[in-house]
């Protein structure tokens, strides 16, 4: 039986750690032994906790409190996940990164000469030092790298290692959910869900929501109550935007909404594949997102939704109240972003993770003719094609 030692530092409800549980599970229903390294939850359980057949070996570690709080917390974890890692370890055993943060594990699998993957989602690490650190680490150590976009791959340089692209897809439960209750909802709403920084476009969606009295907003934030309301403890919220903590049910957030927003600052928070996209484009939603970055692979504008940056606040405006008030387009472009999310189907995700795994090459010959369409799994493809018709 092939032993797995996956690692993921922070067990929180994220994008990116629930394509982890996707991957993980997809190993463990294909018999294999997997044993993971994550922290434990606090009162809402992250989307690593209760996976059938996972073996669990928890680390102390949390983001709360200060930044010095949180980076001892860090290097203690570090120090955690490389003895356990060692612990774990068996003759022919690999181990599975998640994102680049958890740097033990990979100089663990070094010293004991296995195989080592990283499936890294973004590229945003707050710390300029310790963001060429890790990064640094993952280039060295690696064997297989998977990206979660082509953009990504594109920014990152892996000489060394093999490489895989593998898109996020969604649980088939949330899509049998937003396929049955896609028209059932108010649609009234404008929604955004977003880490808890600067960079992820909080303040513009204030400033949005000032300039569209008229229009109710929905802001929900995947950090604690606390924390969100300390972070807008001096800032003026506009009676019309309703800011919410992390939610472990998302499904009434999109059957009310009408657009899904992602106003991130890609100079300095490049996310590859913004899941909350995809869930939204998965209900019909349309939806607006930056002008570059791995998210936009999702998008040809005027399509399926919008490609502005977050920074033209008025040029966003222009466009969420044109879907709001033009009903051919909106249905247009509804249709438009369920044909896209339908391409993204889970058996295609773990035919790709378990080709990795179990074989060790990406799509055997066998698998290469299911791959999808360009222009359907990749609107940016269709948006090109947009752009070259029209010069």
């Amino acid at each position: 039986m092939n032993k797995i030692i996956a690692v993921h530092l922070q067990n929180n409800r994220s994008g990116n750690t629930l394509v982890f549980r996707q991957s993980l599970e997809t190993l463990s229903e294909k018999g294999m032994d997997v044993h993971l390294i994550t922290n434990r939850t606090g009162e809402i359980p992250g989307f690593l906790t209760g996976i059938p057949g996972i073996q669990y070996h928890y680390i102390n570690y949390s983001e709360r409190g200060n930044r010095w709080r949180i980076f001892f917390s860090f290097l203690l974890a570090q120090v955690l996940i490389f003895r356990k890692v060692l612990g774990l370890y068996e003759p022919e055993a690999k181990v599975y990164i998640n994102t680049l943060l958890p740097l033990g594990a990979a100089w663990a699998g070094r010293l004991k000469k296995a195989p080592i993957t990283y499936h890294i989602h973004e590229m945003a690490v707050s710390v300029p030092y310790l963001r060429s650190l890790l990064y640094g680490s993952a280039r060295r150590l690696a064997t297989h790298v998977v990206f979660g976009s082509r953009y990504l791959q594109s920014q990152m340089s892996f000489a060394k290692a093999e490489k895989h692209i593998i898109h996020s897809c969604l649980p088939q439960s949330f899509v049998q959910e937003a396929v049955l209750h896609a028209n059932h909802g108010s649609r009234k709403t404008v929604l955004m869900i977003a880490p808890l920084d600067d960079e992820s476009g909080l303040r513009e969606l204030l400033e949005l929501a000032a300039l569209m009295p008229a229009t109710k907003f929905e802001l929900v934030i995947n950090a604690h109550k606390k924390e969100v309301d300390a972070y807008f403890e001096n800032s003026q919220i506009p009676d019309n935007l309703m800011v919410y903590g992390t939610q472990i049910n998302l499904h009434p957030f999109y059957q009310r909404a009408a657009v899904v927003l992602n106003l991130s600052h890609v100079d300095q928070h490049k996310d590859t594949f913004d899941i909350s996209i995809l869930q939204a484009m998965s209900y019909g939603r349309p939806v607006i997102v930056p002008l570059t970055g791995g998210i936009n692979e999702l998008v040809a504008h005027g399509w399926n939704g919008y490609r502005i940056s977050g920074h033209y606040i008025d040029k966003v405006r222009k466009h969420v109240e044109q879907l709001l008030q033009n009903k051919p387009l909106y249905a247009d472009m509804s249709c438009a972003a369920q044909l896209v999310a339908s391409q993204f189907k889970v058996e295609f995700f773990k035919q790709q993770v378990e080709d990795i795994f179990a074989e060790g090459t990406y799509f055997t010959p066998a698998h290469k003719k299911e791959q999808l369409p360009e222009v359907l799994l990749y609107p940016a493809a269709l948006q090109e094609y947009i752009n070259s018709s029209r010069n």
